[in-house]
């Protein structure tokens, strides 16, 4: 198969175990019914799903898809009949049994009991059909989600999933789970290397000064600075290196004309970053020799290899007699080299900070008002109806053709076309929409800073010294790193941070250097950062590896002059006994990675910070509370060691629980038991319940005083009575947030200042809906079908949108639900009037005539058509700014910008 069918979405059933458990565990469901209920998930299409193609003998798929494709076009462009209608809905059919997978069972555990039953020797059915437990990936387990597959398939999956390592061998049940959950990762086959190498990490040692975290012996963490502490370092901690060769075919296979600096890959128990280097080159020029020892001590000629992998990728070498045993296992079983991911051709200039990377700085107001000014300038820029402005508020300030030809067929592709869809409600109400939301962002963080994310690498020519068994150096000292997009700017110095972060010893800043040497070996290393093999850097990123981990670097003056340079924080690591896995350890050990203790962990973390905030430095509760928020990097590794089956020791509960905290005084003054204000803006139901709170206290306050709080709290600079003081004592105290002055909450409230008087215009300037549409008539009674299914799709819409509120489901789920819902909306109108052309015309007069009819549903049926439309109106001519230096035509975001044109020969969806 090519790489257009394997990137398309596969479709599976997702249910909860209540719902098993409420039908007697025999569930019947049926597509439509799963669209309907929200229990149809979309999957990017990864290898456990190609071994089910494979053992359904499911053949011909890529042709099928093309054929299917091309059809529906046919279809669409003839004249609505009966015959036709019918056909495309054959086509839908054909088309959804292609994209849905009814072997693979998403099951989302509400009890452990639940669990058991499902795993016991009764099982259960769907449709039918036995269903076995498979695997619960580490994304998965964290919103305790497990993966059932038919039972007849289960054994071949195990089969191809074990893939002939060597049964024996003791390991960490968790980790063998984790490592067979690889073949759920989103990915692509490339083609097979030549010849492949696994060779050992390379290791570097050397002495630091660190903060050693260590709860082995006590009830509470001991934290101790160690200085000169020695250092074992792997440097290269889940990369390896591809040749530039290889580099190139890949990334053509992929469709990308440009040598990627490098890719993430899996194959099987494999993971991590192949990075493009010139080891052969290395050999001829540095080494001077072609032999290399592999992994079982095999002597293997560099120059035939092209893709070389470290045993940090490759978790199980070990459980295979060499790379020959491994590679024939993985072709006896369907394995193949697969990517996840790719570098980009080149780095953005602008990202946006979050709160965790600002919550430790200590800024002052002027440094703040400095910090947000790019973010509230944007907003502001973006208020003036100018589409030119709102394409780059939308599409970001490196909007491409390519953002055009491979976008959705949504209103801001429309408004490249046509520059009047400005002016309709639509699109109006959408941007306002946008400029809340970024409003709301900005009170949390989400901030504009010239920087980019980048994947971070460790020092390749260190890891060639490894290989080739010379003398440690590489080419990048201690506290020395390297990255081409910064060096060609002739920055020195940038702020460096990774996700998720507990304290200020997270926080780094890079030094870079530039020599010839290093131009010349990290040439094809252009956006990625790479790391020295010397220092504790990978340990202040709070444990970083290489394989595919970012780092935000910006060289922000305001958060630059912040960063004090701290030691980093190494927590002593705790092991777990290996065994020869067996079905209930695995399920035990799902049991024990359900729920995500780490964010968890992060959230108390930055409650932490704002108990912090009410104590000066130097004083013994500024001091328990920094001990505690250093102590989090730790409870964040618990956590991490507890998924792999670790007994840990947990956050003591009187620092963040105030039911436990109440029974000891100086336990209840550090208590961080209350989210900080600023979250209200990132929690809709904790908003609700401060403004809830602020009304009814300023009513109680104006009945008892005549004033309002701040009325009354201004009056107590002049002495109140105790009354008065009584109750803003019990104001404080009932306060559902913490309103301490730390600086992420100070930064919310200047936010506030500078844009809760912004005012966004809703006055309709009058827009001609005729332009979304051609002249063609079409047929009343199917409009008035048309209107059935509108209001239909409204009235689930509204469902929709509630049920998607109250689910705690992350950003890409709530995406591909959507894509579901959208979908079969758009199947049902098409096979009421199979004519996309008809169909468009008669849903935009239907939504636009009236001025209180939601348009969502034209964009989400038609919105291919529309495009269609508008390009014919405009001869097929796009429009969209780029920067330009000199001859810029207007400003946004402090830079300037001209529009250019391009003609472009058909919608690409």
């Amino acid at each position: 198969m090519n790489i257009s069918y394997q990137n398309r979405l596969r479709y599976v059933y997702k249910v909860t175990s209540s719902r098993i458990r409420k039908a007697n565990y025999h569930l019947n469901l049926t597509y439509h019914d799963a669209s309907i209920n929200g229990e149809l998930a979309a999957i990017g299409n990864h290898q456990v799903f190609r071994f089910i193609d494979q053992l359904r003998s499911q053949k011909r798929m890529e042709e099928q898809w093309i054929e299917i494709q091309h059809e529906l076009r046919r279809v669409k462009a003839l004249k609505t009949t009966v015959q036709h209608k019918r056909t495309l809905k054959k086509l839908h059919e054909a088309q959804n049994k292609l994209k849905f997978v009814p072997d693979y069972l998403l099951v989302v555990i509400e009890t452990n009991k639940d669990y058991d039953r499902l795993n016991s020797s009764k099982g259960f059915s769907l449709n039918g059909t036995k269903y076995k437990r498979l695997m619960a990936t580490t994304g998965g387990a964290k919103s305790s989600t497990v993966i059932y597959v038919s039972e007849d398939i289960h054994l071949p999956l195990e089969r191809r999933l074990n893939n002939g390592r060597n049964p024996d061998m003791e390991l960490v049940p968790a980790k063998l789970e984790a490592y067979k959950a690889l073949a759920c990762s989103t990915s692509t086959p490339v083609s097979h290397p030549e010849r492949v190498l696994v060779i050992p990490d390379c290791v570097t040692e050397f002495r630091a000064d660190i903060i050693q975290i260590d709860d082995s012996r006590t009830e509470y963490p001991q934290v101790e600075k160690k200085n000169d502490h020695p250092i074992q370092l792997n440097m290269s901690d889940g990369f390896g290196l591809i040749s530039p060769a290889l580099s190139k075919l890949w990334a053509e296979e992929l469709g990308h004309a440009y040598i990627p600096s490098g890719f993430c890959i899996r194959n099987s128990f494999c993971k991590g970053m192949v990075f493009t280097f010139d080891y052969h080159e290395f050999a001829d020029r540095v080494a001077g020799h072609y032999m290399v020892v592999d992994a079982w001590g095999e002597s293997v000629d560099i120059r035939e290899v092209d893709l070389i992998i470290t045993t940090s990728m490759l978790k199980l070498w070990q459980a295979y007699s060499g790379i020959n045993d491994y590679l024939l296992c993985c072709g006896y079983h369907g394995y193949t080299f697969s990517v996840t991911k790719v570098t980009p051709e080149q780095l953005e200039d602008e990202r946006h900070l979050n709160y965790q990377f600002i919550q430790s700085l200590q800024l002052s107001d002027n440094e703040i008002d400095e910090l947000i000014s790019p973010t509230i300038s944007t907003i502001q820029d973006v208020l003036g109806q100018d589409y030119r402005k709102a394409l780059l508020f939308l599409k970001g300030i490196h909007i491409q053709e390519r953002d055009y030809l491979h976008g959705p067929d949504d209103y801001i592709k429309g408004l490249m076309v046509e520059s009047g869809l400005m002016d309709d409600p639509f699109v109006k109400h959408k941007i306002h929409n946008l400029i809340r939301k970024r409003m709301n962002e900005a009170k949390i963080g989400v901030l504009r800073v010239k920087g980019n994310f980048s994947i971070i690498s460790g020092d390749p020519y260190t890891l060639c010294q490894s290989m080739f068994g010379l003398p440690l150096t590489g080419l990048l000292q201690p506290a020395k790193f390297y990255s081409q997009y910064w060096n060609e700017r002739q920055v020195r110095q940038v702020a460096c941070f990774r996700a998720p972060m507990t304290c200020h010893n997270n926080i780094k800043i890079l030094r870079f250097s530039d020599t010839e040497e290093m131009q010349h070996w990290y040439r094809y290393m252009n956006t990625v950062t790479i790391l020295n093999s010397w220092d504790t850097t990978t340990h202040s990123l709070n444990g970083a590896d290489m394989d595919s981990d970012q780092v935000l670097t910006t060289d922000n003056a305001t958060i630059l002059g912040a960063i004090q340079e701290l030691e980093a924080i190494v927590c002593v690591q705790k092991t777990s006994t290996q065994k020869i896995p067996t079905e209930s350890d695995l399920i035990q050990a799902n049991k024990d990675s359900f729920g995500d203790l780490i964010g968890f962990t992060t959230n108390k973390i930055t409650s932490m910070f704002d108990v912090l905030a009410s104590y000066e430095q130097d004083t013994p509760e500024y001091k328990e509370m920094m001990y505690r928020i250093q102590c989090g990097q730790h409870y964040q590794q618990n956590a991490i060691d507890q998924a792999k089956g670790i007994e840990c020791k947990p956050m003591p509960k009187h620092w963040y629980d105030i039911r436990v905290a109440v029974q000891d005084e100086n336990a209840l003054k550090l208590v961080a038991d209350k989210k900080p204000y600023f979250f209200i803006y990132n929690d809709p139901e904790q908003k609700k319940e401060y403004n809830t709170y602020i009304d009814k206290t300023n009513q109680k306050c104006l009945q008892r005083f005549g004033m309002t709080v701040e009325e009354l709290t201004a009056t107590q600079e002049q002495g109140g009575s105790a009354e008065m003081v009584q109750f803003l004592q019990q104001y404080e105290q009932r306060m559902p947030v913490s309103v301490a002055p730390s600086v992420m909450n100070r930064l919310c409230r200047r936010v506030e200042k500078q844009l809760d008087e912004i005012k966004l215009r809703n006055a309709e300037n009058g827009f001609d809906h005729d332009i979304l549409k051609t002249s063609k008539k079409y047929s009343q009674t199917r409009y008035k079908e048309i209107q059935k299914l509108y209001q239909r799709h409204n009235e689930e819409l509204r469902n929709y949108m509630t049920h998607s509120r109250k689910s705690k489901v992350n950003k890409e789920e709530r995406s591909a639900r959507w894509q579901v819902f959208v979908s079969r909306f758009k199947e049902q109108a098409l096979e009421i009037c199979n004519n996309e052309e008809d169909l468009c015309n008669m849903i935009v007069d239907m939504c636009y005539r009236r001025a209180d009819q939601s348009k969502q549903f034209v964009w989400d049926v038609s919105g291919e058509q529309i495009i269609r439309n508008l390009l014919h109106r405009n001869r097929q001519v796009i429009h969209y700014p780029v920067a330009a230096e000199a001859t810029g035509e207007f400003e946004y975001a402090g830079k300037t910008f001209r529009m250019t044109s391009v003609e472009v020969s058909e919608v690409t969806s």
